[in-house]
């Protein structure tokens, strides 16, 4: 993300705000616990467990969840392209 600063046409210096979608996803496991997600999204944990079961009126990919030991964990890759399908 480049937050440096740019002249506009009328010469006034403004910041731009372009995000890429791709650096929030840098560095991350494959799998993630819903409260890291939450974190990282910014949400609460309540709607990403809502993502879970109410997924499909919500447009949300089947394959986002993994169940391991009765633990739920969340598809890094396939959240990235939730994320940036928009």
């Amino acid at each position: 993300m480049d937050l440096g600063y740019k002249e506009n046409e009328k010469g006034y210096d403004q910041i731009d705000l372009s995000f890429d979608g791709n650096m929030l996803f840098d560095n991350l496991p494959e799998i993630m616990r819903p409260h890291k997600v939450a974190d990282l999204l910014g949400l609460s944990v309540k709607t990403i467990y809502d993502w879970k079961y109410r997924g499909k009126t919500r447009n949300i990919p089947s394959d986002l969840f993994l169940k391991l030991n009765r633990s739920l964990y969340i598809r890094t890759e396939v959240l990235k392209r939730l994320v940036t399908s928009n």
